[in-house]
């Protein structure tokens, strides 16, 4: 048989996907895979080479991956297994390095070290609430997370460029509740570690019912450190309310309303330890709402619908009432009060939005 190919057909452009089939446990690494070993469970190993495949075809947690793992006993992770660099091989904390003393004396030798300082490093202390897992961000990134223990003390170690840079953490609480999160920024120094040390998590908040009639009272709870003071202020007015966590953090109190007006309120916590002379506060954490007496009211004039945001659902609001006098929203759509709806309030509203 003799096969004849138009002319044309060299001109033809042929369009083709490729699939590619990702099996767990075929004992082939494919894509989206780390590794495939059938038999592994993804145990912690105290070496690199040690790691084990877990389940997912993703390696476990081990010392060297660069994740900080208190829960395994790890002080440090410089994602490897050298010592000499500060963290050792047993991802334990050295110290950095001998001083003087009756060593070896003159010669030609330069007195100082041969090996290398080491990456640039930072380590992170820091306290939370207990058990729980903290977020750490760079510049916006998140780079990993850390366990804190019994006490809500965290260490973490990482690796990052030196200059001015930003870290964040936060943590969830036992009931899920999010921390705010905590920011700072400082010089990161070249080739040496650098601690930071004193980060303090706030407590979280959080209560069953944001809509409360005047004279009903309401619990607010949350996690923090164990066996602190919890401060909670409350304003307008700026009255403190004061508790005390229990053994895993928790903490609670009861708000009375009786001598409150009707109004919006914001309950934010910080806790307070002492120890000594030497007293510990941490910043505020997030502020809840309260509406004692009133129907959820907007927290600006551009929160068109009252739920405590300006997003979308607002700028849906805006657009409805467009090129009118604003119509019966309430707040008015007319956030300006010129009497019509356009670019003025469009403008505002972008300047109050919280997403």
């Amino acid at each position: 048989m003799v096969l004849f190919v138009p002319a044309s057909a060299s001109a033809m452009i042929v369009s083709t996907t490729t699939l590619h089939v990702s099996i767990c446990g075929d004992s082939l690494v494919n894509e989206g895979e780390e590794c495939d070993v059938p038999g592994e469970t993804g145990e912690y190993s105290t070496t690199i080479t040690g790691r084990q495949c877990g389940t997912d075809c993703l390696y476990g947690p081990y010392c060297g991956d660069g994740i900080l793992q208190t829960i395994f006993d790890e002080e440090c992770d410089d994602a490897n297994n050298d010592s000499g660099d500060f963290c050792a091989a047993d991802c334990t904390v050295e110290n950095s390095g001998g001083g003087g003393g009756g060593g070896g004396g003159g010669g030609s030798g330069s007195g100082g070290r041969d090996d290398s300082l080491g990456d640039t490093q930072v380590t992170i202390q820091g306290k939370a609430f207990p058990n729980a897992s903290v977020r750490i961000l760079i510049d916006g990134d998140q780079v990993g997370t850390v366990r804190t223990n019994a006490r809500g003390e965290f260490l973490f170690n990482t690796a990052t460029d030196p200059g001015t840079t930003s870290f964040g953490f936060w943590a969830d609480d036992s009931s899920g509740t999010r921390s705010l999160t905590v920011n700072t920024t400082f010089d990161v120094t070249q080739g040496a570690v650098t601690n930071l040390n004193g980060i303090l998590i706030p407590p979280t908040i959080r209560t069953t019912n944001t809509q409360i009639n005047p004279g009903t009272s309401v619990t607010l709870s949350g996690q923090t450190m164990p066996n602190v003071t919890v401060e909670v202020q409350l304003n307008p007015g700026t009255r403190t309310l004061t508790t005390t966590s229990d053994g895993f953090g928790n903490w609670s109190l009861v708000l009375d309303t009786n001598t409150l007006s009707p109004n919006e309120y914001t309950a934010k916590p910080r806790f307070i330890s002492s120890t000594g002379t030497i007293r510990t506060e941490s910043p505020y954490g997030t502020a809840l709402s309260l509406f004692v007496g009133v129907e959820g009211r907007a927290t600006s004039n551009a929160d068109l619908n009252r739920d405590g945001k300006v997003n979308l659902i607002d700028f849906s609001i805006l657009v409805f009432w467009w090129g009118t006098a604003g119509g019966s929203s309430n707040p008015p759509a007319d956030i300006n009060q010129n009497s019509k709806v356009g670019l003025e309030d469009f403008s505002i509203l972008l300047f109050n939005w919280t997403g």
